[in-house]
This record gives C-alpha cells, sequence and structure tokens, in this order.
C-alpha cells in the first residue's frame, strides 16, 4: 500500500484559547471561507464536510492546540489537499498572521509490527451509551474489556478512513490496554455538551501515525496519541 500523506500546519502567530467554543468558532471560520471560494472548491475537487462531520467515520481534519497556538493536522490525500487550499486562502487576506507557521509532513506506511508498540492516548472520550456501559459496570475486567473493544472499533474506524484493508487471516489486530484512568470530571466538547474522558495507556500490534487521534470528538483536539 502507498504511504499515507499526513499533513500538520502549526500556525504560531495566532493564539487559540483552550476553550471548546473558541475551538468550534475556528472549525466554523474554516468551513465559510471555503463556501466563500465556491470556483477554487470545484476546480480542487474539496468537500468542505470532510472539516467536521456528524456522520460515525473518522475526522480527517483535526484542530488541535500546542503552546496555545492552533495546530491543525489533515490525515489522507483529500483531507491534506482541503488543508491546503483554506491555508492558501486564509493566508491570501491574513499575510500578517502567517509569518511563523510550522509545517510537518509525515508519510505514513500502515503496517503490523512483529510486537505490541506502547501508545497513550488522552484525553480519550467515550460515546454517551458506552459511557453508561462503563458505568454499569462494576467488575474492572470487564470495563478494560469494554474499553478494549471501543478503542479497538476506533482503530477500524481510522482503517476504513485511509482505506486500509488486511486479511484477517494473515493478520491478527491486537490491542491491549494496559491502564485507564477516569478524569474525574466530564470534559465540555462543544454547546455545553459533556463527555466521559480516560487517560489510556495500551499496546497494540500495529504502527500509528506520529500525528493522530482516536475517540469521540477529534475534530476539535481531544485524543491525540503518544508514541511511549
Amino acid at each position: 500500500m502507498p504511504s499515507i500523506k499526513i499533513l500538520t500546519l502549526r500556525l504560531l502567530d495566532i493564539r487559540m484559547p483552550n476553550d471548546p467554543d473558541t475551538t468550534r468558532l475556528f472549525l466554523g471560520g474554516a468551513k465559510d471561507l471555503l463556501k466563500e471560494h465556491p470556483h477554487e472548491l470545484a476546480l480542487e475537487k474539496v468537500d468542505i464536510q470532510i472539516f467536521h462531520n456528524k456522520e460515525m467515520q473518522y475526522s480527517g481534519i483535526q484542530l488541535g492546540r500546542f503552546q496555545g497556538s492552533p495546530e491543525w493536522t489533515a490525515i489522507g490525500h483529500e483531507a491534506v489537499k482541503a488543508l491546503e487550499l483554506w491555508y492558501r486562502l486564509f493566508q491570501a487576506g491574513n499575510t500578517h498572521l502567517l509569518q511563523n507557521t510550522v509545517r510537518i509532513s509525515e508519510c505514513y506506511t500502515p503496517s503490523f509490527l512483529p510486537y505490541q508498540k506502547k501508545y497513550a492516548t488522552y484525553p480519550f472520550l467515550v460515546s454517551d451509551d458506552v459511557a453508561k456501559e462503563l458505568n454499569s459496570m462494576e467488575d474492572r475486567f470487564m470495563r478494560l474489556d469494554r474499553l478494549e473493544k471501543y478503542l479497538y472499533g476506533n482503530l477500524q474506524t481510522f482503517f476504513h478512513h485511509i482505506n486500509y484493508e488486511y486479511s484477517k487471516d494473515a493478520n491478527y489486530l491486537k490491542v491491549s490496554i494496559i491502564d485507564a484512568a477516569f478524569y474525574q470530571q466530564a470534559l465540555v466538547v462543544y454547546h455545553d455538551q459533556k463527555k466521559t474522558a480516560f487517560r489510556i495507556v495500551f499496546k497494540c500490534n500495529f504502527r500509528l501515525p506520529q500525528t493522530m487521534r482516536l475517540g469521540q470528538s477529534t475534530a476539535v483536539g481531544f485524543g491525540p496519541i503518544h508514541h511511549i
């Protein structure tokens, strides 16, 4: 399989407060800017819904924060193309805000590993239905097993996004949670909606990108993966 394009842009001249409403405004503003340029959208064949969608699919473009500044990450050819177009349009009208931008390009090749690599993800958000299931379980091992299945499902959603398929006869995706700790309070995502969050340390026999997120609300910066 050819390598997957991943692009990260850190806009160091812009400050972005760490609150959900501001993040939502940045996302909405990006889509509004693209809507103002239908000719460029058609020419580049860009679907602006890739910036944020409510469907049960992986968020190809993710908005996080790096040292108080906005950090965009696009995963996959279509997402990178959309982010590149937004950046060009934004740059045309805001040159003074883009004098210091860090650009990180990753060529990621998905592959199974002969061992289990250690990762961490936090804050990792779970769906409301899964949160209710976990709250009803008194046994810790049952909760870990449910979280492992949920994490496994998130990885499969990511695979679908990058169009990665593998033979289950030749390879077996194994996910093992080493530790999972509740955040003491549910985290506000947007519109005052709150989600149950975890700090999860896990092992997986698959190589993950250096920049990616898992769980709920990845589009607004939750669930970054840390390589350990």
